[in-house]
């Protein structure tokens, strides 16, 4: 319906312009004009062309994103040079209609890849496996059963795809080549034990090693914004059964990482959810500030787990282990606690440190709220009176993926699991809180997102996002395919839903 309506707006300026239109434009489309500025908007650069010509650009804000930058160098060119500059390799056509620029929308086309990640040996799935085509900043991780799905445009048919895990060798392939296969691929990995190359030397001093890689932040990770399209999975889990599942399609404005306290923008684009009420008792649980949390984790932009850099060696105490291969390269490992006598909760983990670059490349870590009463108040912002909670264990990983020489934010996970018990009744009720969001597309054309689209660290996503209906809902959306488990919840949901539209 919309394309319709386009359509129509299209054709009623073509006749307007026919019949109102000078038979001798003043500013021709080989005249030259003169574009200022730096990374300059679509709306600005549509405001210079207007002013220098009596051209007036039509298009529908359904499909411009007017904030959006374009690959316009300032200087002086020709209306037609600039607009090829501009939408050369963009999703954008423009046509002259008379006194009219005509901007639409050309859908890309998109071809997809799937497989399973194994290890060769006990043909066990591999889980959260990365997969990504190089240096194109389209990626993917394997779900709960080694499963994946690639989507791409059709124009990368000629490129890589890398298939990597923790300690394994990685495996390139042609994505033409697993395309023409016409069906999921299994792709088995071996394992590595990691012999340290003779040149190089394994420091003495894991806090020195640490305090390197975070001096090095600045060179090892984008110094400009990134706009990056990312996915997020939220599920509750009371027992072994799901009780809500949260999906969405995000906007991210990931903030330099030279600036360390410059805070990530990010906005719900397409989202859904829903709640599988006949699990649900007297209690409802609600993940606050999910989509926050799981950007706030990346360690590299943020202050280090729960403390500045300066502090580092007051709360924690590090020590070198063995190192291991990350897609392909040798990382030193330093595990991490807090040393005791340090009152206030704080984590324990594993650091991962690119032997080359002396980047952070994957950390893993677990807030240490075992047998601690005090953890509850971390979790858990708002409970009726006589219900007990008791944190078991909170757990998050986050990883990074090197892309034409800089590492940015790729996955992050976080689990947290807790008892739940009335006064008055005598059986506990155990939930896992589970989110993971996996970037799946990168771009340095940034995109400010409007105050009011922007999700607070205190939002529920639940609440932000529609129902299950939408068959056709992911488009050509890169998501993290759902296990056996969670298409089930998404079979039975949309049955009661379908089922509950013919009642109504």
């Amino acid at each position: 319906m919309k394309n319709l309506i386009f359509s129509l707006i299209l054709c009623s300026v073509s006749v307007f312009s026919l019949a109102a239109a000078d038979p001798d434009l003043s500013v021709p489309q080989d005249a030259v004009i003169t574009i200022s500025g730096n990374r300059i908007t679509l709306g600005s650069f549509i405001e210079q062309v207007e002013k220098q010509t009596d051209y007036l650009f039509v298009y529908s804000k359904e499909n411009v994103n007017v904030n959006a930058i374009v690959p316009v160098r300032e200087g002086r060119k020709s209306v037609a040079g600039f607009l090829d500059e501009a939408f050369g390799n963009s999703n954008l056509n423009y046509v002259f209609e008379n006194k009219y620029i005509v901007l639409t929308y050309k859908k890309p086309e998109f071809l997809s890849v799937s497989g399973t990640v194994i290890d060769a040996q006990t043909r066990n799935p591999l889980v959260f496996a990365s997969v990504y085509i190089v240096n194109k900043g389209i990626s993917n991780v394997t779900n709960g059963e080694g499963y994946f799905s690639l989507k791409f445009p059709a124009s990368f048919a000629a490129d890589s795809v890398r298939i990597s895990f923790l300690g394994y060798h990685p495996r390139t392939f042609c994505l033409k080549d697993l395309k023409d296969l016409n069906k999921d691929v299994e792709i088995p990995l071996n394992f590595v034990p990691t012999t340290l190359p003779s040149i190089m030397v394994t420091p003495t001093d894991a806090a020195d090693l640490v305090a390197l890689a975070m001096e090095k932040i600045p060179a090892n990770y984008p110094d400009h914004p990134m706009q990056m399209t990312g996915f997020y999975r939220e599920m509750i889990r009371k027992g072994n059964n799901y009780v809500t599942l949260t999906e969405a399609v995000l906007d991210i404005n990931k903030n330099s990482y030279d600036r360390l306290y410059g805070l990530d923008q990010v906005g719900v684009f397409k989202g859904r959810g829903s709640v599988d009420w006949a699990r649900i008792d007297t209690v409802f649980v609600k993940f606050r500030g999910g989509i926050s949390s799981a950007l706030e984790i990346d360690v590299a932009k943020y202050p280090f787990l729960g403390t500045s850099i300066a502090e580092l060696n007051e709360i924690y105490e590090f020590q070198m282990e063995e190192p291991v291969q990350v897609d392909g390269k040798v990382n030193h490992v330093v595990s991490f606690n807090q040393r005791e006598g340090v009152a206030e909760i704080h984590f324990r983990g594993k650091l991962y440190i690119d032997m080359k670059s002396h980047a952070i490349s994957r950390v893993e870590f677990n807030m240490n709220v075992e047998d601690r009463a005090d953890a509850t108040s971390i979790f858990i912002s708002r409970r009726p009176m006589g219900f007990r909670a008791n944190v078991l264990y909170a757990a998050y990983l986050v990883q990074y993926k090197e892309i034409n020489g800089k590492w940015t934010f790729d996955y992050s996970r976080t689990e947290i699991k807790f008892d739940s018990k009335w006064d008055r009744k005598l059986f506990k009720n155990t939930y896992t809180i589970m989110s993971e969001m996996a970037i799946t597309e990168r771009s340095d054309r940034t995109m400010k997102i409007p105050a009011e689209q922007r999700v607070r660290s205190r939002d529920i996503t639940l609440d932000k996002v529609t129902d299950f209906q939408d068959e056709g809902f992911w488009e050509d959306y890169n998501v993290i395919e759902p296990e056996s488990a969670i298409e089930q919840v998404i079979a039975r949901i949309t049955r009661q839903l379908k089922r509950r539209a013919r009642e109504e």
